[in-house]
């Protein structure tokens, strides 16, 4: 939240890219701080690394509306419809309970991952 206060500050835009950040709950709280202590314009997430589908999509979110409205009228209809089409998919296969079990999954196996590297 340093950054997004300095941001916020200095009048600098902040986008953050949150690849992998939807798998942690550690790294959501960051954010949603940042969001709230200071400056964040839009966080961008991956597909392919938070939701399980082929490489090519993202979603970007913001905290302020008209970002994303901005967002939609420099970026309207330009992409294929494939990432979306497998985002959609894929949550609907696993639904809410497959998601959240995985999400919950990785957190129980983390102190055994960071154990590996120690």
């Amino acid at each position: 939240d340093e950054v997004a206060k300095l941001c916020m500050q200095e009048g600098v835009s902040h986008v953050i890219n949150n690849a992998y950040g939807l798998q942690c709950k550690k790294t959501c709280k960051l954010i949603n701080r940042a969001c709230t202590l200071g400056r964040v314009d839009a966080i961008v997430c991956s597909t392919d690394k938070n939701f399980l589908v082929p490489v090519g999509g993202a979603i970007v979110v913001s905290p302020k509306e008209e970002v994303i409205q901005n967002v939609g009228k420099v970026y309207p209809g330009r992409a294929s419809a494939s990432p979306i089409i497998d985002l959609f998919i894929t949550l609907l296969s696993m639904g809410l309970e497959g998601y959240s079990g995985l999400l919950s999954e990785r957190n129980r196996l983390l102190p055994k991952f960071e154990k590996g590297f120690s």
